[in-house]
């Protein structure tokens, strides 16, 4: 009978150290499957590589959507591509890509479409490994960081100085203006353009219009602002090889103008 009793007091005393380690073995799993960072922490774009990055203000808000109507109509002037920072649970691009080129080293899979090159992660990503270089001399490259800023906005997952502009999509809604405003009043980018899906602000009903915040009218009276017309087959099928809708290239072309304009 002691020697049960001594065997349940020697399980009473591991027993914090075994759950030391299994905490810190589930810290280290919810670290995989969901970095902080998404890997580009440390990236640095080439010297005549031209970045811009585009964060939703909610999950499937439309960012990369924009995104890769952004890259492509970039492509009537060099070549362009697109990196998709979610993981590939999350990935907007699996269906988007004409042509499927492999997956590459760090687990990054490369796409084609139109001529703007598809980047996203594989179920094999090395979430610590930078996206590959680009194949032309003076690439246009769209970062598509997803809800990044919203999800974890006290996180520095990108350096400051990789993007030459930010975009920033939400959809015409209270819950996007408010976290809109949130980002903006965090200072998280600087001087943001806004991509807006849903009808534009001077058609917005009084409920609407009334949740718009300082920071956010300051923004929509700067001029950044572009509209994007949602589209009823892409908001059933989702990015498909097939173009995308005239209306969405056309903002796009707004959008790039816009964005050309600003001091880098």
């Amino acid at each position: 009978m002691a020697e049960v009793i001594g065997m349940a007091d020697e399980t009473i005393e591991w027993a914090p150290l075994a759950a030391t380690v299994r905490t810190a073995l589930a810290q280290k799993v919810r670290q995989q499957l969901r970095p902080p960072g998404s890997g580009l922490c440390g990236w640095q774009p080439r010297y005549d590589e031209r970045v811009v990055a585009v964060a939703g203000m909610t999950g499937s808000v439309g960012a990369t959507t924009v995104s890769l109507a952004l890259a492509s109509v970039a492509t009537l002037t060099g070549p362009a591509r697109i990196i998709e920072c979610a993981p590939p649970t999350r990935s907007g691009l699996t269906a988007a890509a004409a042509a499927e080129l492999g997956t590459g080293r760090g687990g990054w899979t490369r796409g084609q479409r139109e001529g703007v090159t598809l980047i996203r992660r594989s179920s094999t990503s090395l979430f610590d490994a930078a996206p590959p270089p680009p194949e032309g001399e003076g690439t246009f490259t769209v970062l598509d960081v997803g809800d990044l800023l919203t999800d974890r906005p006290g996180e520095h997952s990108i350096a400051a100085d990789v993007a030459g502009g930010w975009v920033l999509v939400a959809r015409a809604s209270v819950p996007c203006l408010r976290q809109l405003e949130l980002v903006l009043d965090l200072a998280l980018v600087h001087n943001p353009t806004l991509a807006i899906v849903g009808t534009p602000p001077r058609r917005w009903p009084t409920r609407l219009a009334s949740a718009i915040q300082p920071r956010t009218r300051e923004l929509l009276e700067s001029g950044r602002v572009v509209t994007f017309r949602p589209d009823r087959r892409l908001s059933i099928t989702g990015l498909t090889p097939d173009p995308l809708p005239r209306h969405v290239a056309a903002s796009a072309r707004t959008l790039l103008t816009i964005l050309e304009g600003l001091p880098q």
